[in-house]
C-alpha cells in the first residue's frame, strides 16, 4: 500500500539566540519573552494520506476554495491567513471576501482533519534549541532542520507501508544537488553526520521529493499543521517537557492552542499504548517524556 506524506516547516532554521544554561534551568516566561520562544522552536510536520484517497480529499479542498474565493486557484498559507496586512493583500482585496468569510474558510479547512481522523494522519517533530551548546550547533546532528528531518524519517519508517515524502521546497530552486535539499537527501541515503542513529536504512521510504506549495493543496495543509504545532510549543512547550505545571484547570492536561486542538486527534499514536508522544509527536530533546493519549476526549499527559 502506497502513502504520500506532505511535509512543511515552521519557525527559524538557525540559532538566533546564544546558548545559555539559564534558558534550560530557568526558562523565561512565555508572556514576557515571547520573541525568545518564537526563535527557540523549529518544527517539521507531515500529513500522511493514502495515495488512493488523495483525489477525494483534494476535491473537498478545492470545493471550499471555490465557495470562498470563487476559484480553486488560491494558495493557502498560515502567515497569509493570520497577519492582517497579508490577509488583506492575498485574500480580502483580490477576492472581495470579508474577514468573517475568510475565518469560516479557515475553520472549514481544519474541519477536514476532524472528519478524516483515520485518513489524514499527522507526524510532527519539534526541535528545542535551548539544549544545544556551541559545539553541537556546528554539527549536522545539532542542525534544527537536519536533526528534525532524521527524527521524522525514523518515525515514518517505523510504519509497515511504503511512503513517498514530499517536502515543501527549502531552497530557492527545486534542485536536489545543493543546500538544504542535498543535506536532507544525504540523511535519507546514509545519515550523513548524524550521531544517534536508530535506523540504518529507511526501507519504508521509497522516495523523497521537493515541491512548491503553490499548486499542491496537501503541502498547504501541511503548512497549516506545522504552524499549529509550532504555536502549541510556543504557548505550552514547557508543560510538554515538564518544566511548568499543566495549565488546564484539572491540573493534568496540557494547555491547547485552539487550532492545534482541532488537529490533535489526527496525530499518529502507538498501537500498544495509545500515546502520541514519540509516535505522532517528538520533541528534541524530550527531557520530560510526557505522555499524551490519542483521543481528543482522553488527553493524559501525566
Amino acid at each position: 500500500m502506497l502513502y504520500k506524506i506532505f511535509i512543511d516547516d515552521s519557525g527559524k532554521k538557525d540559532y538566533p539566540n546564544p546558548y545559555a544554561r539559564e534558558f534550560v534551568d530557568n526558562p523565561p516566561s512565555t508572556n514576557d519573552y515571547r520573541e525568545f520562544w518564537k526563535d527557540n522552536y523549529f518544527v517539521l510536520c507531515g500529513v500522511k494520506v493514502k495515495q488512493t484517497d488523495i483525489g477525494d480529499i483534494d476535491k473537498i479542498i478545492r470545493s471550499l476554495k471555490i465557495d470562498c474565493f470563487g476559484t480553486d486557484d488560491v494558495e493557502i498559507k498560515s502567515t497569509w491567513l493570520r497577519i492582517p496586512y497579508q490577509r488583506k493583500k492575498h485574500y480580502l482585496d483580490p477576492y472581495n471576501v470579508t474577514d468573517e468569510q475568510l475565518n469560516k474558510f479557515g475553520d472549514d479547512l481544519f474541519e477536514i482533519f476532524n472528519q478524516n481522523e483515520d485518513t489524514l494522519k499527522l507526524f510532527g517533530v519539534v526541535f528545542d534549541k535551548r539544549f544545544y551548546g556551541d559545539a553541537k550547533r556546528k554539527m549536522p546532528d545539532g542542525d534544527p532542520l537536519l536533526k528534525a528531518t532524521q527524527v521524522l524519517l525514523e518515525k515514518i519508517n517505523r510504519s509497515s507501508q511504503h511512503n513517498i515524502l514530499v517536502f515543501d521546497q527549502m531552497e530557492e530552486s527545486l534542485s536536489k544537488d545543493k543546500g538544504n535539499h542535498k543535506a536532507m537527501l544525504g540523511i535519507w541515503t546514509q545519515n550523513d553526520g548524524m550521531e544517534q542513529i536508530y535506523q540504518n536504512k529507511y526501507e519504508n521510504i521509497i522516495e523523497v521529493k521537493f515541491d512548491r506549495s503553490t499548486d499542491d493543496n496537501f503541502l498547504q495543509l501541511a503548512d497549516l499543521c506545522a504552524y499549529a504545532l509550532y504555536r502549541q510549543f510556543i504557548e505550552y512547550g514547557r508543560e510538554w517537557v515538564g518544566q511548568e505545571k499543566p495549565s488546564k484547570n484539572d491540573g493534568k492536561n496540557l494547555g491547547m492552542y485552539s487550532y492545534f486542538e482541532k488537529i490533535s486527534g489526527n496525530f499518529s499514536s502507538s498501537s500498544f499504548s495509545g500515546m502520541v508522544r514519540g509516535t505522532g509527536i517528538s520533541c528534541i530533546p524530550d527531557i520530560g517524556k510526557k505522555r499524551w493519549s490519542h483521543s481528543r476526549d482522553k488527553k493524559d499527559p501525566s
